[in-house]
C-alpha cells in the first residue's frame, strides 16, 4: 500500500501542480505536506498573486508562463472555479536609474522588448498618461510605465486547492500534516520517513519552498536565502475602486531597492481591503525561525513611506496582516534540477519571489522529469549546479 510511482513532498504552488500532473497522467503519486495545503505557512498564499504575459525576468521563462495560462484556462474550463482575474498590470518605474528588480537592468525596458518580441498587446505610459487613466496613482514626472491589459491576478489558495481536488479525482493520495524526517535513495528506488510511516516509490520531487537548503549538500546552500515578507491589507474609502475591472495591479520599482511597492485588486469575495506588499533582502532567516508578528513600526512604514505618496484612496486602518517566506537564490532565478547526489531525486526551489504564475507549467515539467526523464521545456538555466560556488 505504501508503494509509488512518485512521491512529492511540499505540496504548495509546484507540488500541487506536480502531483496532480503526475496523477493525471496516471502514475500511483502521493504528496505530503507538513501542514494541511493550502496554508499560509509557506510561500504560496495571500489570496492574490500577479501574473502577466511578458516576464521581464528573462526569456527562459517564457515556455513557463504561456504554457500556465493554459493550463489555468483548462482548469477554470473543467472545474468552474475561477483562478484567474483579469485586471490590467503597471510596473512603473523611473526612467533611468530604478532599483534592480529580480533581472540586473531596466525592468520596464526589458518588459517591452519581450512584450514586442512575442506580440504580447501592452502601452508605454509617461507619468501624465498614467495619472490621467488611473487617477488613484501619484507618480513622480521621472516615472513610466509598461500597462499590459490582460494581465491579472491568479487565487493562489484555489489553484492549490483545485490541483489537489483534481489529483484525488485522478487516483492520487495525499497525506497532509506530516512531516518528512528523511529520505534515502538507491539504485532500487527511493524511501520517504515521515513522522507517521515510511513509503517507497520509483522516483521523488522536492518542492518544500524555503525548507530547501536542508535538504541540500553543504556547498549549495550559501547561494539560498530565506527572506522574511509581509502582507498587507489596509481599509479603502471605496472597495469598488479596486475591484479588478476597475483597478489594476501596480509594480512600482523605486530608486532604491527599499522603495520597492505592489498593490493589486481587490477580488470581491476576497478579503475586505487592498491588498499591499514591499519587498526585502537584508535579512535572512530559517523557515523555523520565522517571525510571524507584524509590528507597528512595520506597519506605519508601508502606509506613510510607501502608499500614502504613491495611492489615494486608502486609509490608515489595517484590516489584516500575513507573513510568507521567499526562498531567493544568488541570481534570483529558480532551481529546477536533479538532485546532486541521486538522479532519483528532483528539485524545484526555491523561485525567489516571482514563481506561483509559473508553477502550473513548471509542475508539469516535473512530472514529465520524474515520469519520461526529460521535459519538453530546456530547464539548463535553472541548474542547481550555478549556485554550488557561492561563499558565505
Amino acid at each position: 500500500m505504501n508503494q509509488y510511482d512518485l512521491i512529492v513532498v511540499g505540496l504548495g504552488a509546484m507540488g500541487s501542480a506536480a502531483l496532480y500532473q503526475a496523477s493525471k497522467r496516471g502514475a500511483r503519486a502521493l504528496g505530503i505536506d507538513r501542514f494541511d495545503p493550502p496554508h499560509n505557512m509557506g510561500s504560496s498564499h495571500g489570496d492574490t498573486r500577479i501574473t502577466r504575459q511578458s516576464i521581464g525576468e528573462g526569456e527562459m521563462y517564457m515556455p513557463f508562463i504561456r504554457r500556465s495560462n493554459e493550463i489555468w484556462r483548462d482548469l477554470e474550463s473543467s472545474t468552474g472555479r475561477e483562478l484567474f482575474l483579469k485586471s490590467g498590470g503597471l510596473i512603473i518605474a523611473p526612467e533611468s536609474d530604478a532599483a534592480s528588480f529580480h533581472v540586473q537592468g531596466d525592468f520596464v525596458a526589458l518588459s517591452i522588448e519581450i512584450a514586442e518580441k512575442y506580440g504580447i498587446p501592452h502601452e508605454v505610459l509617461d507619468a501624465q498618461e498614467i495619472k490621467r487613466r488611473f487617477p488613484m496613482l501619484m507618480p513622480r514626472p521621472v516615472d513610466r510605465a509598461y500597462f499590459e491589459p490582460g494581465a491579472g491576478v491568479l487565487r493562489p489558495e484555489r489553484c492549490i486547492q483545485t490541483q489537489l481536488d483534481l489529483a484525488i479525482e485522478a487516483g492520487g493520495a495525499i497525506r497532509t500534516n506530516e512531516r518528512m524526517i528523511r529520505y534515502e535513495a538507491d539504485a532500487r528506488g527511493v524511501t520517504v520517513v515521515t513522522d507517521r510511516s515510511s513509503y517507497q516509490a520509483d522516483k521523488l520531487i522536492l518542492s518544500t519552498g524555503a525548507w530547501i537548503g536542508d535538504l541540500l549538500p553543504e556547498s549549495y546552500r550559501a547561494g539560498i536565502r530565506v527572506c522574511r515578507q509581509v502582507i498587507y491589507w489596509f481599509e479603502a474609502d471605496n472597495l469598488e475602486a479596486f475591484y479588478p475591472e476597475n483597478c489594476p495591479f501596480v509594480i512600482w520599482i523605486g530608486d532604491r531597492l527599499e522603495d520597492f511597492w505592489s498593490t493589486f485588486p481587490a477580488p470581491r469575495d476576497g478579503l475586505r481591503g487592498v491588498k499591499l506588499v514591499t519587498e526585502q533582502y537584508h535579512a535572512s532567516t530559517h523557515a523555523d525561525e520565522l517571525s510571524r508578528q507584524v509590528t507597528l513600526q512595520e506597519t506605519a512604514d508601508m502606509y506613510h513611506r510607501l502608499t500614502a505618496p504613491r495611492l489615494k484612496g486608502l486609509r490608515e486602518n489595517l484590516i489584516h496582516a500575513d507573513v510568507c517566506m521567499y526562498t531567493v537564490t544568488a541570481d534570483e532565478h529558480f532551481v529546477i534540477d536533479r538532485h546532486p547526489e541521486s538522479e532519483r531525486v528532483l528539485i524545484a526551489s526555491p523561485c525567489s519571489g516571482h514563481g506561483f504564475k509559473h508553477s502550473a507549467a513548471v509542475g508539469e515539467t516535473l512530472a514529465q522529469l520524474a515520469l519520461d526523464g526529460g521535459s519538453e521545456f530546456d530547464i539548463s538555466a535553472f541548474e542547481l549546479e550555478r549556485l554550488g560556488n557561492i561563499q558565505e
